[in-house]
């Protein structure tokens, strides 16, 4: 359960992370429904993931304050030129991937230390 992340399984979450935004904000903008957000589905798939298999808190907090502010910078930024459904795949797979690669590098940095110590 507390094991270090891959790079590979960390891409291929961060993979289905993206077909996940880019999928459910497409359906969202054929059926004209700006209010259902797809993030907070995404954060909870995220969240199950790390509960299940990698329970790093240290590396979960800072995954989780990273994908926070690359989500809600990159909405102020990009809504204006993409409009809001373009502009919440974009900004949601990209924190997203934010979030997954911050987790892996604090992960394994701190496995690395843990490992040390002993």
């Amino acid at each position: 359960m507390n094991r270090a992340v891959s790079w590979s399984e960390a891409a291929l979450v961060a993979v289905a992370c993206w077909a996940v935004s880019g999928l459910g904000y497409g359906v969202l903008a054929a059926f004209d429904a700006p209010h259902v957000p797809v993030a907070p589905l995404i954060v909870m798939w995220l969240a199950q993931w790390f509960l299940a298999r990698h329970r790093f808190w240290l590396a979960g907090v800072a995954a989780s304050l990273a994908g926070a502010v690359v989500l809600f910078a990159l909405i102020d930024v990009l809504r204006p030129g993409l409009g809001r459904y373009v502009a919440d795949a974009l900004a949601t797979g990209a924190a997203a991937t934010v979030a997954l690669a911050v987790f892996t590098l604090v992960g394994r940095g701190a496995g690395r230390h843990r490992d040390a110590a002993r």
